[in-house]
């Protein structure tokens, strides 16, 4: 698995006009790599960083650095085979997480549920803590710093316009499953994946 940063210019047209389209921006992300979101297994995360406005990418193959786009500046990349490995059950981590906390609600006369916004602090912190026990960790302490919305336009067949709404997550966690837990990492957390959701930020 791979980690990489790449710094973006949010007054530079192009960038601006993604940064406000989470569809647009999954679509610029998705063509750093010569392959599909889930072949590439592809997490990202957009993060101010002090003066700099950067995004952040776990993926199983590296980055095509030819397919950069003007706006962005490659910062590095790091092979994490490594640390992945060298973590261990017992592990104490702090981590960060923008997360989309819902629940799946039945629909009458249809077959798919819908998902649905938790909208109390409890339920949510509720949900973040069962999402620990099933990806191999406990959470020690958690807050919620803010929520938002990301807003996006599918193609008019898929339905327009889409909403999701997200919450930013700091906290303490502990390893309780090292497989579960580093699958976890790789795979991220929750539903919003492929819009800058579930991507499991670590240090010590």
């Amino acid at each position: 698995m791979y980690l990489t940063k790449i710094d973006l210019l949010p007054h530079h047209r192009d960038i601006q006009r993604r940064l406000g389209d989470c569809q647009q921006f999954h679509q610029m992300i998705m063509g750093l790599f010569e392959s599909d979101r889930k072949d590439a297994q592809v997490l990202y995360r957009v993060r101010q960083d002090r003066n700099a406005l950067a995004v952040y990418l776990y993926s199983s193959r590296p980055v095509n650095r030819d397919r950069v786009l003007p706006g962005m500046h490659f910062c590095g990349q790091r092979d994490l085979t490594l640390w992945l490995e060298s973590m261990q059950q017992g592990q104490v981590w702090h981590f960060d997480l923008l997360a989309s906390p819902t629940k799946k609600v039945a629909q009458d006369g249809r077959k798919n549920s819908q998902r649905r916004i938790l909208r109390t602090l409890d339920e949510r912190i509720a949900w973040l803590a069962r999402k620990g026990v099933q990806n191999g960790f406990e959470l020690l302490n958690c807050q919620e710093l803010e929520g938002g919305q990301l807003t996006g336009r599918h193609t008019q067949e898929r339905g327009g316009r889409m909403y999701l709404d997200q919450y930013h997550y700091q906290g303490t966690l502990q390893i309780i499953d090292i497989r579960q837990f580093q699958k976890a990492i790789q795979d991220g957390i929750g539903p919003g994946k492929s819009y800058g959701l579930g991507m499991l930020l670590l240090n010590q």
